[in-house]
């Protein structure tokens, strides 16, 4: 089971990736038809469609779901150390803990970031 503060952790993401929507909403018409695309660093590699901007929120989102099936059962990753009974709910409790702060992490790096050039002038 997953207890209810995991829950609401786990929102704060999506209100992120939301929030992120609404912003490239009301900047979409002012963006250009064409737009540079990265790949490592600071060197424009490429050029494309600016509906390329939609697509690290998609991607966020398939992780995002991803991220979710893990914490909703615990019980199926292969830890690499033996878990007692006793301490059982804890460490599924820490590692439900450790999922949500790794997605509202990705959740914030993929948003402004994926996106910085184009709609931040």
């Amino acid at each position: 089971m997953i207890p209810k503060h995991i829950k609401l952790l786990f929102c704060i993401p999506f209100i992120i990736i939301i929030c992120y929507s609404v912003y490239l909403c009301t900047v979409y018409s002012s963006v250009p038809d064409i737009i540079p695309i990265h790949s490592f660093g600071n060197v424009k590699d490429n050029y494309g469609n600016k509906i390329f901007l939609v697509l690290p929120i998609l991607l966020n989102l398939v992780i995002l779901v991803i991220i979710w099936r893990i914490i909703r059962r615990p019980d199926k990753i292969k830890f690499t150390f033996e878990i007692n009974e006793n301490d059982r709910e804890k460490t599924y409790h820490t590692t439900q803990l450790a999922l949500v702060i790794i997605a509202i992490f990705i959740t914030i790096m993929m948003g402004p970031l994926s996106f910085s050039d184009v709609v931040y002038k």
